[in-house]
This record gives structure tokens, C-alpha cells and sequence, in this order.
């Protein structure tokens, strides 16, 4: 028997298995793909994380594909594009999961990757995970990271399944192009840039530029994604028109993915049980981004898990501590990204880039808040009152220039 089983080994599975691993905890880790594996994905993340996690450092190398140093925000009219410069670090999923995956094995978890996690059994004294393949793993408890579908998450009745409102359908290609021509198009400083309600549907584009690939998405809330691969396509040919993409643009790599995005389920723990990352909704609601809040929701669970391993308390009194841990690091993060991002999606939208075009507070806090890279809360009250500010300027006829 295994001290915990964790299932899927993305950034939130590998990141809790390797610090339990360096813990001294017996580990099994499952996962239905053969590594190195793809996902559809911006590849866009905090900076911080390579120094917050510090066993990346050395090998930023093997997945880091450039820091892109400047976002441009375009309003839904597209009249408007307001810019910020806020780093954020770009990888390729392949690499990056490959390599947190690896850190992990290193440390002695053992991975049963290429089958599928298909049940899980809770009883007084262990979980057993039932396989694809008809074999079945033990472990003293479970660590549920299985994705934005996750098989955890509905068996324990934490989340039967994410609505359509609360989910952002994605078509994401990964666009292979030579350093020169990215240079050219995103300058050294590698502008990555968004673009707000496409189409007139609740959403956002997005071009994040990397060494030697162009990383081209469109997201879509799932009440209004019908028809997303031809939207998809109407928006490569605009990016196209604006000379951001190659007119030769080869687009047989699209995916499809789908993204939690409004905000964590109400509750990430139970019996013998823990849930992080898209399966707990550990997602930014504005951008979609999830590589961070996944890796920081592990190592709580990691601390979470251990303890209950050498105190045999694994009852979901005990174990909750994990969700106030990770509510108290992050938690106000997906309340305020939630009024942004109702803010972002409304009718009001134009008018707030025809105001934030006026004045470089409102342009920094707009970038904070869509960088994947922000360390900072999106501070909507500050956001507010700065464009009432600007606003009053103006019919005042003073200049607003921060």
C-alpha cells in the first residue's frame, strides 16, 4: 500500500508528489498519458515560480522559452490597445509537465503513467483506485489532480460536473516560426497581447510570442462557444490582417481544451482526500491561467497529507485545513478576478479602454491583472475609483497623467 495516490500528473500532481516524495512518503502517481506529453495551453506563468520553487532554477533551461516582457490589451471595438510592461515566463506544457514530472520520479514517486484512473473506492482504512488496465493501486489517501473533468472530484460528490457558465471552451496552436520572424512581429521584448470579447461573446484571444513558436488561442464561455473552431479560424485570419501572424500560418495543430473559470468549488477536501488545481477550479477566472495557483494549492496539500500521515488522521475535519491554507495564500485572488473579469466582459468595456488610454495607472493595473505572471491581487476597487477619477478629470478639463 501506497502512503498516497495521486492522480494526473500536471503541474499540481507532480508538484505535491515530489514534495511528499522529499518527505519520505511512499507515493504512486497515475496518469492516463505517456509523458512527454502535449496540452492545449497559453504556456504562460509566473516568474516567481522558478525561485518560489527552487529545484526549477536549475533546470530552466530544459522548458523556459522566453520571458515575454510587455502585454498589449485590445478593446472589443479593437480602436483601442492599452499596453503594460509586466514579465511572464513562457514554456512549452510538453517540457515544463515533463520536467516537474521528472523531479518527482527522482525523489522515488512512482509513476504509473499511460492508464487511466477510473474509480476510486474510499473505505475506514485505505482508497483504492481502480485502473483502466483492471489493475488497482492502494494508497492511505487519495490527491485528485485529474483535470478540469476529474474523476475524484465527481466520486466524492465535491464536484458532479462544471456547468457551462463556469467553463471556457479553448482553441489553442502551438505555431512553429523562426526567432528572427518572432522578433520582427514582437520586438526583443516578446509583446504578447489579449484581445477582449470576441466577437461580441464573453471571452478573450490571445498571442503569447516564445522562442521559436507562436502560441495563438481563443476561449470562450461554454454558454456561448457553439461554433468555437470557425470562430477560432475568423480570428486567425484577423491576426493575420494585422501582419501578427504569417499569412502561411499552418494551423493542423489546434486543440480543443476546457478550463474551469468561475472561481473554486465550494469545497477541496473529504475522507482520505484532497482536490487541487483544474479539478478544484484553481484557475484565474480573467485569463484562464492555472499553472500557478496549482503548483502553490500542492505544496499546501503536500504539508496537508504528510501530517495526517504521521498522525493517522485522515478524516475531513483534519484534512480541511488544506482548503483554509490555500484560501488564506490565494483566495481573495479568484473573488476580485471575478469582478474583473465581470467587468472586462460587460457592455462597459470600450468605454473602460477609452478611459484607461488616458492614464497609466489604470494601463498598469489593467496588465497586473491579465499577466499570468501578476504576483499582485487585481485590484478592482482601485480600478474603479482611478477610472471615476479620470473620468471627472476629463469633464474638468484637467490632464490625468498618473
Amino acid at each position: 500500500m501506497y502512503d498516497v495516490v495521486v492522480i494526473g500528473a500536471g503541474p499540481g500532481g507532480a508538484t505535491a508528489s515530489r514534495s511528499l516524495a522529499e518527505k519520505g512518503h511512499n507515493i504512486c502517481i497515475v496518469d492516463k498519458d505517456t509523458f512527454p506529453r502535449d496540452k492545449p495551453c497559453g504556456g504562460g506563468f509566473s516568474r516567481s515560480i522558478i525561485e518560489e520553487f527552487k529545484y526549477l532554477k536549475p533546470r530552466a533551461s530544459d522548458f523556459l522559452k522566453g520571458i515575454a516582457r510587455i502585454g498589449v490589451l485590445h478593446s472589443p471595438n479593437r480602436q483601442i490597445a492599452l499596453e503594460g510592461r509586466v514579465d511572464m515566463a513562457l514554456t512549452l506544457r510538453m517540457d515544463f509537465d515533463n520536467v516537474l514530472l521528472e523531479e518527482a520520479i527522482a525523489l522515488g514517486a512512482l509513476p504509473l503513467t499511460g492508464t487511466r484512473a477510473k474509480h476510486v473506492v474510499f473505505r475506514d482504512d485505505a482508497v483504492t483506485v481502480e485502473l483502466a488496465d483492471g489493475t488497482s493501486v492502494k494508497g492511505k489517501a487519495v490527491i485528485g489532480s485529474d483535470g478540469v473533468t476529474s474523476m475524484v472530484a465527481r466520486e466524492t460528490q465535491l464536484n458532479n460536473r462544471w456547468p457551462n457558465s463556469s467553463i471556457t471552451a479553448c482553441r489553442v496552436c502551438e505555431i512553429p516560426a523562426a526567432p528572427n520572424t518572432i522578433i520582427e512581429r514582437y520586438t526583443n521584448d516578446l509583446k504578447y497581447h489579449f484581445f477582449s470579447n470576441l466577437g461580441g461573446k464573453p471571452g478573450y484571444g490571445w498571442i503569447f510570442p516564445k522562442q521559436d513558436t507562436i502560441n495563438v488561442g481563443l476561449g470562450v464561455v461554454g454558454t456561448h462557444a457553439k461554433g468555437l473552431p470557425n470562430e477560432f479560424d475568423s480570428f486567425i485570419r484577423y491576426l493575420k490582417s494585422l501582419d501578427l501572424l504569417p499569412k502561411s500560418t499552418d494551423l493542423s495543430r489546434a486543440k480543443g481544451a476546457l478550463v474551469p473559470t468561475a472561481g473554486p468549488i465550494n469545497v477541496t477536501f473529504s475522507n482520505r482526500c484532497l482536490i487541487l488545481g483544474d479539478a478544484a477550479g484553481h484557475v484565474s477566472p480573467l485569463t484562464g491561467g492555472g499553472i500557478a495557483y496549482a503548483m502553490k494549492a500542492a505544496r499546501h496539500a503536500a504539508n496537508v497529507i504528510s501530517y495526517a500521515l504521521e498522525n493517522g488522521a485522515f478524516d475531513a475535519q483534519s484534512l480541511a485545513k488544506y482548503q483554509r491554507l490555500w484560501q488564506s495564500d490565494f483566495g481573495d485572488d479568484f473573488r476580485n478576478q471575478l469582478l474583473a473579469q465581470k467587468i472586462f466582459t460587460s457592455p462597459f468595456t470600450d468605454l473602460l479602454f477609452h478611459i484607461g488610454s488616458k492614464d497609466k495607472m489604470i494601463q498598469d493595473i489593467v496588465s497586473e491583472a491579465m499577466a499570468e505572471s501578476s504576483e499582485r491581487e487585481v485590484d478592482v476597487r482601485q480600478l474603479v475609483l482611478r477610472t471615476m477619477q479620470v473620468c471627472l478629470r476629463e469633464a474638468l478639463g484637467f490632464k490625468t497623467n498618473g
